[in-house]
């Protein structure tokens, strides 16, 4: 290889550095979102779960739009059965173009080696639920356990293209947790919101919900018995909430946003195939469809402008 396409293959890789997190972050696939809120065992816990999975839905609902993208168990409903039915659901109508949003609600139990979630009827344990986890296609996920001791699943459950929040940092943080009722208020929080864009990412929500812990326990003069943990890829760029409800969608931005779910199936298996390609031709096809990701967006951001100002009309 001379100089001259030395230089050439050197800048073409700088400026695929630089549109890969760019597109990172402003291309989101549709997000489906799955919410359980387990056994409570006393009337306080399952009146406090119930309201906690109602106002995550509410959430989910207005982020998606549509009711269909949002499964929500709780009460007599979240049984192991049922859960396993839901998840069965998403692997068959998902792939690898969605996005899995799984808040998990109640109370977790930890025996030194095993962690389960408490359901009426069996428990599922960590170990069932990161199997239900990777029978979804999905390639981002996002899981949010806040039950006690959900520390325990925080490094089993973390992977590839997964990011997990747990409320507590082991499986011997056992109390019940003020985690799930602060990071269901920080989805409707512009406190929450910090870089006011309208959207609350997965590191903003678990930031405010942390912060609330911690001041809550230091306002009431006690040691904090939870402490959340977040591990994994990508929590910055992952949307989990609108703080407003989603645009009117279009023919035309329906359009755009299958075009861009296409082309971003296309990335993922583009970069399935990495390790079987030459290098110059994976990064020219990489670039060839961070290109059309580009068009598409802006194609996008202009036809969302455009039916802004026909509302504001």
């Amino acid at each position: 290889m001379d100089s001259a396409t030395r230089l050439g293959a050197a800048v073409k890789l700088r400026g695929l550095f630089w549109l890969v997190p760019f597109f990172a972050s402003v291309a989101s696939a549709e997000p489906h979102y799955l919410i359980v809120a387990g056994l409570g065992g006393e009337p306080r816990y399952e009146e406090r779960f119930t309201q906690q999975a109602q106002t995550l839905a509410e959430a989910a609902r207005r982020t998606t739009g549509n009711d269909a993208q949002v499964q929500v168990l709780f009460g007599e409903d979240a049984t192991q059965e049922r859960v396993r039915e839901a998840f069965g659901r998403l692997a068959e109508t998902l792939d690898s173009s969605d996005t899995l949003v799984v808040f998990l609600i109640g109370h977790g139990t930890f025996d030194g080696d095993h962690y389960k979630l408490n359901l009426k009827g069996p428990d599922l344990t960590g170990d069932e639920l990161g199997e239900l986890l990777a029978s979804v296609p999905t390639t981002a996920q996002l899981v949010v356990n806040t039950t006690s001791a959900s520390g325990a699943v925080l490094e089993r459950w973390t992977t590839n293209g997964r990011t997990v929040i747990t409320a507590t940092r082991s499986g011997n943080e056992r109390n019940a947790t003020r985690f799930a009722e602060h990071f269901a208020a920080a989805l409707s929080s512009d406190e929450a919101d910090l870089d006011k864009n309208g959207l609350v990412s997965a590191q903003e929500a678990f930031d405010y919900a942390s912060r609330k812990v911690a001041d809550s326990f230091t306002a009431e003069g006690m040691l904090a018995t939870e402490h959340p943990q977040i591990a994994g890829e990508g929590a910055q760029r992952f949307t989990v909430a609108r703080l407003t409800a989603r645009p009117t969608q279009t023919p035309e931005l329906e359009r755009l946003s299958a075009r861009m779910a296409e082309i971003e199936g296309q990335l993922e298996a583009l970069r399935q195939r990495r390790g079987q390609m030459e290098q110059d031709a994976y990064l020219n096809e990489l670039q060839a469809l961070l290109l059309q990701l580009a068009t598409v967006q802006q194609d996008i951001d202009r036809a969302q402008a455009a039916l802004e100002q026909s509302t504001e009309d």
